[in-house]
C-alpha cells in the first residue's frame, strides 16, 4: 500500500510541476516575453510523452484490494476466497481510475502546450510583419 501511495504522490507531484511550469510560461508570454516563454517549452512536449509513458496501472491497488477482501471474510471457501476475488476486481478498477485520471491530465497538459507553441508562433509573424512593414 505504502509503495503505491508513494507512486500515486509521486505522479501528483510531477504533474502539478508541469501545470506550475505551464503558468509561468503564461506570464511570460502576457509580458511578451517570447523568448523566456519559448525556454521553458523546450522540451516539456518530450517531458510529457515520457511521463504519460511511464505511468502505468498500479498493480499495488490489485493486491492490497485482494488482501482486504480475503482477509474481510469468515471461512475460507464461503468467504475468504470470494472476498478476496472481488477486492481485486475492486482494486482493479481503482486503478484504472487513477491511471485513465492521471492520462486525462497529462493530455490536457499536452493540448495546452501546443497552444502555447502555435500563440508563440503566431506573435512571432505577428512581430516580423510590424517590422517589414516599418522597413
Amino acid at each position: 500500500m505504502a509503495n503505491f501511495l508513494d507512486s500515486s504522490s509521486d505522479t501528483d507531484r510531477r504533474i502539478g510541476d508541469f501545470a506550475t511550469r505551464l503558468f509561468r510560461v503564461e506570464s511570460h508570454i502576457r509580458r511578451g516575453e517570447r523568448r523566456a516563454a519559448r525556454a521553458q517549452l523546450n522540451g516539456m512536449l518530450d517531458e510529457l510523452e515520457l511521463l504519460a509513458r511511464e505511468i502505468e496501472l498500479p498493480l499495488e491497488t490489485i493486491i492490497v484490494g485482494a488482501q482486504l477482501g480475503f482477509f474481510s471474510g469468515g471461512s475460507l471457501t464461503r468467504g475468504r476466497i470470494p472476498g478476496a476475488i472481488i477486492g481485486a476486481c475492486a482494486g482493479w478498477m481503482y486503478g484504472q481510475h487513477n491511471h485513465l485520471q492521471y492520462r486525462r491530465l497529462i493530455v490536457e497538459l499536452i493540448e495546452r502546450v501546443a497552444e502555447l507553441y502555435t500563440s508563440l508562433e503566431l506573435a512571432d509573424r505577428q512581430a516580423a510583419a510590424k517590422i517589414e512593414k516599418s522597413a
